[in-house]
């Protein structure tokens, strides 16, 4: 697999996946999205999501009462410097309705 180049002073919108791929350890993909953590890290770019990614990695771990897990994403999503971006009520119930939370 190939490897992530990601140019300094990047701003990087990220879907839910990666922030899976990478709290859970996935063995394909973690390691393969190391560089791009490593220069969130030293602030070398700037990762912005959609508020609707804290409600789409919480479902599992939530359903399972796996705090730890939730420890793990809410540290990352809400502790660190990482930007959500707002969305409105009525995006958020399109959401739900559309993956079928209840």
């Amino acid at each position: 697999m190939g490897q992530l180049n990601i140019p300094s002073s990047s701003i990087i919108y990220i879907d839910t996946s990666p922030v899976i791929y990478t709290v859970e350890e996935n063995q394909i993909y973690a390691s393969l999205l190391q560089p791009l953590w490593l220069k969130f890290q030293t602030n070398e770019v700037e990762i912005i999501s959609s508020e609707l990614i804290l409600m789409e990695t919480l479902v599992v771990p939530l359903r399972s009462a796996n705090n730890a897990l939730i420890a793990k994403y809410e540290n990352l999503l809400l502790s660190s410097e990482m930007r959500l971006i707002p969305i409105s009520q009525a995006e958020k119930k399109a959401s739900c309705n559309s993956q079928g939370y209840h």
